[in-house]
């Protein structure tokens, strides 16, 4: 008997319980690490179905020395769909690869009860171990790559929040800083602060650096970026919030922002602010009208 039809005797044994036997191998596994609710159990079952119909022709082929997996096959889709789920849902790369291990075992064992003999069984073995071993190598790279691209994702999420531009006032803007000032994150507050700018005909920007933890060469060469790229749409700058530490760490390292206008508290460059625009705030009187 050849490893196809031997594979095929295999897949026909009791073939209305393989794909019962993988499932409860998985789910029994997956329960003491992450608690599937009804919904996703159901959702699981179809997705394997799914996989167990598409991988049966591969497995039937006649054996190569060498198996290479074609990443576009309907197999591959339906593995690169089932761990995309799973990786959203924050199930561990581990548990993803457990599936192709538990389908490993329970074909395994389907192959030893059918094999007529020790030759034809380690064929086969070869074989089977060969396909399913790429498969688990993919469903990893998949998992992998899911991960990352939602990290990056969060990422940029994270960098928009971090960097807004907030309208003040009329033609007043304020960019407040918070956390580390890379190039990446330079690049993008900058295009923010631009088109703000331009929208807003700003004449007037606030930019706060109390949040920024260190203040070195590198993040005062970005600032610096910034404010002259902002100078040329014509809006004036003022910055705040550089403290004592930071004072005397960019004096020590000989950088200046001698031609920028900086006050030490958001609350003195707003007020600056106010001041290059022709505005003020003023306390209300007893009767509502505004104290000069």
């Amino acid at each position: 008997m050849d490893t196809s039809s031997l594979l095929k005797q295999a897949l026909d044994y009791r073939a209305d319980s393989l794909l019962q036997d993988w499932t409860s191998h998985v789910i029994a596994h997956w329960h003491s690490q992450h608690s599937l609710n009804d919904y996703e159990q159901h959702n699981l079952q179809q997705r394997m179905t799914v996989i167990v119909q598409a991988l049966t022709p591969i497995l039937l082929r006649t054996p190569v020395e060498r198996f290479e997996f074609d990443p576009e096959c309907a197999l591959a889709e339906e593995v690169r769909l089932l761990v995309g789920e799973q990786a959203r849902s924050g199930i561990q790369p581990a548990q993803t690869s457990y599936l192709i291990i538990a389908l490993k075992q329970v074909l395994t064992q389907r192959l030893i009860a059918v094999a007529p003999s020790v030759a034809e069984l380690s064929a086969a073995l070869l074989w089977l171990e060969q396909v399913l071993d790429r498969l688990a190598l993919f469903s990893f790279e998949a998992f992998v790559e899911t991960r990352e691209r939602i990290i990056v994702q969060q990422s940029l999420s994270l960098m928009e929040l971090s960097t807004p531009v907030l309208r003040l006032w009329h033609q007043v803007l304020l960019l407040p800083l918070v956390g580390v000032l890379d190039t990446a994150r330079a690049r993008q507050l900058t295009e923010r602060l631009l088109e703000a700018v331009t929208r807003h005909e700003a004449l007037v920007t606030i930019i706060d650096v109390t949040g920024v933890p260190v203040l070195d060469t590198s993040v005062a060469r970005h600032l610096m970026k910034t404010i002259d790229a902002a100078r040329l749409l014509g809006t004036s700058i003022v910055m705040t919030g550089i403290s004592p530490e930071g004072a005397q760490t960019l004096t020590k390292l000989g950088i200046s922002f001698s031609d920028v206008t900086s006050r030490a508290s958001l609350r003195a460059g707003i007020a600056e602010a106010l001041y290059l625009v022709g505005r003020r705030i003023s306390p209300i009187g007893q009767n509502g009208d505004v104290k000069p």
